[in-house]
């Protein structure tokens, strides 16, 4: 069952705004754990709005946008900050700067939030959590036709045919 977009995205900011909450209240930072979870968590679709403008340049269409146009018209899922090779960076960098609470709290929350989003992700989209490893998909070519299950693929090449593709 295919969930609507603002419920999805509800979900998403839902799920950030507590992790973010649940990191800075431990740190009594509640509102940069908010902060750092809502970047994490929810920002992380920015990259579907980088996506777009890879495929379409700088011409803007709302409907083509929230109907997933780019993804349709390139056969591609880069997504580059849908990746969960950034969480050992960040909690790297959260322990380095240990010591500076609220760039440590920030951190922490952003590395909460953006696991949060893809365990979110992988579950509401029915895609294995490799599909979230930016260096799989890269070693797929970002491919539809190589990341998606043959199901899912074929759902793809319906949704193309529907939009005239």
């Amino acid at each position: 069952m295919e969930l609507p977009l603002p419920l999805h995205l509800f979900i998403h900011f839902v799920l950030a705004v507590l992790a973010g909450y649940l990191v800075g209240r431990h740190f009594k930072r509640p509102l940069i754990g908010i902060i750092g979870g809502v970047c994490g968590g929810f920002l992380i679709d920015l990259d579907h709005v980088l996506e777009y403008f890879l495929v379409f340049g700088l011409h803007f269409n709302f409907y083509m946008f929230f109907n997933g146009r780019q993804f349709l018209t390139s056969d591609l899922v880069r997504l580059w900050f849908h990746a969960w090779e950034y969480l050992p960076l960040l909690l790297i960098a959260a322990w380095c700067l240990r010591r500076r609470t609220i760039v440590f709290v920030f951190i922490l929350a952003l590395s909460l939030g953006g696991m949060v989003h893809l365990i979110s992700d992988c579950l509401i989209n029915h895609y294995p959590a490799k599909n979230y490893s930016l260096v799989y998909r890269a070693a797929h070519n970002f491919s539809n036709r190589e990341l998606f299950s043959p199901e899912q693929y074929q759902k793809f090449l319906d949704d193309r045919q529907a939009i005239g593709f």
